[in-house]
């Protein structure tokens, strides 16, 4: 059985529209929409010649991948955007904490509402100390002891 050459073209679109499943990345898709285009002109009898049908082919798949999957990237994926000054996303900063151990050397443990943490402080501190959170910073937490005027900043914060 003779397929029409248009089928070509359709069955190459959808198996790379297909493929990109696999693939991913944003990429062989737009070549299936491309090899989609171009088989659906081929049917509506607007494209006869073997070179039109490449060159509209690979025109599209181009243009859609400048121009298209930019945007389709940003939405689907994302963008990974840089901290802006003194982010706090946990919402520690301002807080009290207890030492939980000693510190030396300017690091020891701190804990709070349950969780253990690991901090630093210019200054020595003893467990049972309350310390307020100045900075976090990935598992690491600055800390600096609690005096009645911390906690009349963390009240205004």
């Amino acid at each position: 059985m003779d397929m029409p050459e248009y089928s070509y073209w359709i069955i190459a679109g959808l198996a790379l529209m297909i493929a990109e499943f696999a693939v991913s990345g944003l990429v062989v898709i737009f070549f299936g929409i491309a090899a989609l285009l171009v088989g659906s002109l081929k049917f509506l009898g607007l494209l006869d010649d073997t070179t039109w049908e490449l060159t509209i082919f690979a025109v599209t798949s181009v243009l859609l991948l400048v121009f298209v999957r930019r945007v389709l990237n940003d939405k689907l994926m994302g963008r990974e955007r840089q901290r802006q000054g003194e982010e706090d996303s946990a919402g520690l900063i301002g807080h009290r904490a207890t030492v939980a151990e000693a510190f030396a050397k300017g690091t020891g443990t701190v804990s709070y509402r349950g969780a253990r943490w690991q901090a630093q402080c210019s200054q020595p501190l003893n467990p049972g100390d309350m310390v307020r959170i100045t900075q976090h910073e990935g598992l690491w937490l600055t800390v600096e002891p609690w005096t009645p005027s911390s906690a009349q900043n963390a009240s205004n914060d």
